[in-house]
């Protein structure tokens, strides 16, 4: 088996280990998605996130962002991440307004290619992969007891070094 697919089957293996034993301790947990931007690949995304609560304070949030990226002369680049933040709110309005700093491991995974005609045509295709730290911040509006949305820019410190900005809705289960 190949090196970058073993990390990337035992990355999936862990976080879904992680999930399954924060879910067994009977944390609140809302999940929901959103929209973002990439501003590496000048790209917007789709993500998919979960939010257990450990305590009132702290939760653990991983999530999936796929970023479709641009295509400019032939050049495609799209971008697959995968994140696993750590919360502590701080409440600014009682139950309704709520921020946090985010600090969390990501894992990206880019692939790039391009379509050219010269004497012929031809076509080449690169992927990497790289792991990093996510530093920022977000917020958080509580509409009612099941339903808010939620802001989160961070910077992503690794090999690609990006900024990325979330924004989405979370269903509270």
């Amino acid at each position: 088996m190949k090196q970058k697919s073993f990390r990337n089957y035992t990355l999936i293996l862990s976080v879904m280990m992680l999930i399954f034993t924060i879910s067994k301790m009977q944390a609140q947990i809302a999940i929901g998605g959103g929209l973002g931007y990439n501003e590496k690949i000048s790209g917007p995304g789709i993500t998919v996130k979960a939010e257990f609560n450990i305590t009132d304070a702290i939760a653990v949030s991983p999530g999936v962002t796929y970023f479709f990226g641009n295509s400019l002369y032939g050049f495609n680049q799209n971008t697959l991440a995968v994140d696993l933040n750590a919360h502590y709110f701080f409440n600014l309005i009682e139950n309704k307004l709520k921020i946090y700093p985010l600090l969390g491991a990501n894992y990206s995974n880019y692939k790039t290619g391009a379509s050219y005609y010269s004497f012929y045509y031809d076509t080449y295709e690169v992927s990497d992969s790289a792991f990093g730290i996510n530093i920022g911040a977000g917020g958080r509006w509580q509409f009612s007891e099941k339903l808010s949305v939620y802001l989160e820019p961070k910077y992503v410190i690794s090999d690609f070094e990006q900024i990325v900005v979330n924004a989405g809705i979370l269903f509270q289960l």
